[in-house]
């Protein structure tokens, strides 16, 4: 009799929730960045039975990731695994193709070529991110001697190629041309990553290699190639003095108004004909929408003059432009969009982690509460977005934040802030965004590491 009731309480429960399992909507989610991870962490799982796909099976803390290439901070310390997410079903793979009608996803396994699989969905939410612009510069794709920033494993690849140099140039068979060539490093690109890389870098050289490497020392050499007038163009005028002038007395070569026009093996030519030989080069020069956004044909969904796409108010694709007056939602209003791949063109935001992670903390938040068709978003408030402001670490404990240039609704007074201060704003600011209990001990560990002990200089 209790083997039979027991089977019967197996067989309730197992029903119940597979009547639960069917009921509940199905949400895809493509890209485990900023906004994609933020929402389906957030997503009701009562409600909604969510699946997460991306070819990258982690969340990453980028705002941290020129400190990892340089071993301020271990590379695992910025990642979140993607299956930490409570109820969910995540697949690493990439979404090759979209069928809008079908409502089906066509993915290509992340390991095995020509293992493909289909999911289908009720809602759609594209957050794929960016990858590196290259602008099509001969030499750059497939360059052995460039390396972007963008992933763990760049910042890896950068780390054992900056270790690698110093090794390299420290042996009595390498010529003082080589030397020197082995020891200059080009940063190309002057927004708020690369100036943190090569402020890093500035630290390591300053703090690490004058301790291990003293014959190697002043032979370093940091060059930032920007194409317009200033780096960190965004920020207020202040600050960019102020970081230009740091630079300056630190022997770190801002080169603005200088573009690359061809990388020639470890040589960077410029377009006014100088040649930069180099050891290592860092491209973070701008970025274009992922390939899946990409392979959208224009046709079928709007997108703006930089590839990504064209949103309403309350993150929702919308479909390319007809002959009616009336602009009409992609997939019936089911598809939305958000972070780096999206843009509403009556309000555009720049592509800042920030802008990300809100939106998805907001469509989240919609779906919870009901949004789910095209009149359900008009009892709900379209997304805002609040600007906290914008900030750096320059390196030697010292930092840049600017709230000035307000992209929100509401403008700041608040005055830049500039040195030691920001620096702590900086720290404690990406230290309290932190997703999990063990990064939040691991990295203030490893910065008081790096601190007293130094850098590791170990590759592997």
């Amino acid at each position: 009799v209790m083997m039979r009731y027991t089977m019967n309480c197996q067989q309730i429960i197992s029903t119940r929730a597979f009547s639960d399992h069917t009921l509940r909507s199905k949400v895809l989610v493509v890209g485990t960045g900023w906004s994609g991870f933020r929402a389906a962490r957030d997503l009701d799982k009562r409600k909604f039975d969510v699946k997460l796909v991306s070819p990258r099976n982690h969340f990453l803390f980028t705002p941290l990731l020129p400190s990892t290439a340089v071993g301020t901070l271990e590379f695992r310390t910025i990642q979140e695994p993607a299956r930490t997410i409570p109820d969910i079903n995540f697949y690493q793979a990439y979404v090759d193709q979209l069928d809008f009608d079908s409502r089906t996803a066509f993915c290509k396994d992340a390991f095995i070529a020509g293992h493909q699989f289909e999911l289908k969905y009720d809602y759609l939410i594209l957050a794929a991110g960016c990858e590196t612009n290259t602008f099509n510069i001969k030499g750059v794709e497939g360059s052995r001697d460039v390396f972007f920033l963008k992933q763990l494993s760049d910042a890896r690849a950068i780390r054992n190629r900056l270790i690698e140099c110093f090794e390299r140039a420290s042996s009595p068979a390498v010529s003082e041309k080589e030397k020197q060539r082995l020891l200059t490093f080009i940063v190309v690109g002057g927004g708020p990553t690369n100036v943190e890389f090569a402020a890093e870098l500035f630290d390591f050289i300053q703090k690490d290699v004058s301790r291990w490497y003293p014959d190697l020392y002043q032979h370093a050499n940091v060059k930032i190639v920007e194409a317009s007038g200033h780096i960190l163009g965004t920020f207020h005028d202040s600050i960019v003095s102020y970081v230009e002038k740091l630079f300056h007395t630190r022997k770190v070569d801002v080169m603005t108004g200088k573009a690359v026009s061809e990388i020639r093996g470890n040589e960077a030519v410029l377009q006014s004909g100088e040649v930069l030989p180099f050891g290592l080069l860092v491209w973070s020069a701008g970025i274009r929408p992922a390939s899946l956004i990409r392979s959208l044909s224009s046709s079928l969904v709007s997108k703006s003059p930089q590839g990504r796409l064209l949103v309403d108010p309350f993150l929702r694709v919308l479909k390319a432009p007809s002959s009616s007056s009336e602009q009409q939602l992609l997939g019936g209003g089911r598809v939305f969009a958000m972070g780096d791949c999206a843009v509403d063109a009556r309000k555009p935001l720049p592509a800042l982690a920030q802008v990300a992670n809100q939106q998805g903390r907001y469509l989240a938040a919609a779906l919870n509460q009901g949004m789910h068709n095209s009149s359900g978003s008009k009892q709900l408030e379209p997304f805002k977005y609040r600007h906290l402001g914008s900030m750096a670490s320059v390196g030697d404990w010292k930092g840049v934040y600017d709230s000035t240039n307000s992209l929100s609704d509401h403008a700041s007074l608040a005055p830049p802030v500039k040195g030691f201060m920001a620096f702590l704003l900086w720290r404690a600011a990406y230290w309290t965004e932190q997703v999990s209990l063990r990064n939040k001990v691991l990295i203030p560990m490893y910065w008081f590491k790096s601190a007293i002990f130094g850098r590791d200089i170990s590759s592997f």
